[in-house]
């Protein structure tokens, strides 16, 4: 009973907040009160050019000082001056949820989704089966208003998403439930950042003090559980359940690795294989700590500073590989477990079933690549050979086919649509509604 009276609490005060006089100014957020992701570019972008007053914030107290030591404006959201210029910012920019900012008093503000990646999976209201389904499908008018109020922050619709082509129009239109009018046309901050300031790229050399013949990088998927949405607060009320699966889920990818016979190959062939599990599966990584030339970077913020080195990408499904067709990096699917993964992974969007270069993400597509492979010993003989890590002739036509599908964004850089489409637009609507 109290966590539906809470539940009913929170939806007046979001309400309310829709009263509160909005000011020329952003606030911005992003998942696990991290500083990564769309947001964090386009913040680091506004912090250099000062076109609008950007605002951090965060649930980490540690984040929050290293970003005022670094220059940028930061605070608790649950300080008074967070609350505040969350209460009074006309902006807000997230990548998952408006709880990455603050859920409770966005109502007024116009809330920009920087959505973290082009969907392959199904997301959002698009889920129609497995454990997310419930947050999003109710079986009736009682059930929808009980899972607005016990789902609030999944529930509450952006005013505008940034969208890289025609394909993913219709995905976020319907997976957010916004109109088309809703979708503008533009590249990502998060890719776009380090075209406008090259110079903020980041060496690997300079950062682990070695010189790798080849980079690797591994990045699988997230995979679906109870617990893999919510705010921060929320998933560390989980961490003891959390932590029973564990073992659970790191025996799922010791079946597709021999760690110490990877281990042994790559340093035979100095090379260095680093591993980025998503964020709800972070901890898996420190167990590899033991096995030399695999460093896990789960830890980090985010990868894109450093993508212009990787050498070959490897993953299951992970939307990653679209950001780095922009990079031409070599691309390689390692699928160990696909007849379970195929069960226990959210259906595919009919588009992505059998795509260019990626094959079947399902056993129902019969199409394979030449750039996938299906187990440990195949995975070794690849990262043995030299031409894995180029793209010859034959697999150049698929990237541009690829890049066809998720890249139309020609010379829609994201900052400048963000400042022209949306905040512009906004002051130009206000003058004009000011002048009638």
């Amino acid at each position: 009973m109290m966590k539906v009276i809470t539940s009913i609490l929170r939806k007046i005060i979001y309400h309310c907040s829709g009263f509160s006089p909005r000011m020329n100014k952003a606030v911005l957020g992003s998942y696990k009160d991290q500083f990564s992701d769309n947001a964090k570019y386009l913040c680091l972008h506004w912090q250099q050019t000062r076109f609008i007053r950007a605002i951090w914030i965060s649930g980490d107290a540690s984040l929050i000082k290293q970003l005022r030591e670094e220059g940028i404006e930061a605070y608790h959201r649950r300080s008074l001056r967070g609350l505040y210029h969350c209460l009074t910012s006309k902006y807000y920019f997230y990548n998952t949820y408006i709880g990455d900012i603050n859920q409770y008093v966005a109502k007024g503000a116009i809330k920009t989704n920087l959505w973290h990646g082009s969907p392959l999976k199904k997301i959002e209201f698009d889920i129609e089966s497995g454990p997310l389904a419930h947050i999003y499908n109710a079986a009736g008018p009682l059930d929808r208003v009980l899972n607005s109020l016990k789902f609030h922050q999944q529930h509450i619709t952006p005013d505008i998403m940034l969208s890289p082509s025609p394909v993913i129009d219709p995905l976020f239109t319907s997976a957010f439930r916004i109109t088309p009018q809703q979708v503008i046309r533009s590249g990502n901050p998060r890719t776009d950042y380090h075209r406008r300031y090259p110079n903020q790229k980041k060496s690997l050399k300079s950062i682990f003090n070695v010189q790798y013949d080849q980079v690797i990088l591994y990045v699988p998927t997230c995979h679906d559980t109870a617990q893999t949405r919510g705010n921060n607060s929320q998933i560390k009320s989980q961490a003891s359940s959390l932590s029973q699966s564990v073992m659970g889920r790191m025996s799922h990818y010791d079946k597709g690795f021999d760690w110490p016979r990877l281990s042994k190959q790559l340093q035979q062939n100095n090379q260095l294989f680093l591993i980025r599990f998503h964020p709800n599966e972070a901890h898996l990584g420190k167990q590899l700590s033991q096995y030399p030339n695999i460093i896990d970077i789960s830890s980090w913020q985010d990868v894109y500073s450093t993508l212009h080195e990787i050498d070959l990408l490897i993953t299951d499904q992970s939307s990653l590989f679209i950001d780095l067709l922009l990079y031409r990096v070599p691309i390689l699917f390692y699928r160990f477990n696909q007849v379970e993964e195929s069960t226990q992974l959210r259906e595919a969007y009919d588009y992505a079933e059998c795509l260019p270069l990626v094959g079947g993400l399902s056993t129902s597509c019969n199409s394979s690549s030449n750039r996938a492979v299906h187990t440990f010993p195949a995975l070794l003989e690849v990262l043995n050979k030299e031409e894995s890590f180029h793209i010859d002739t034959e697999t150049e036509k698929e990237y541009r086919l690829l890049q066809q599908i998720y890249w139309q964004t020609e010379d829609n850089d994201a900052f400048s649509t963000i400042e022209n489409e949306i905040i512009g637009r906004d002051e130009l609507a206000q003058l004009k509604s000011i002048r009638q």
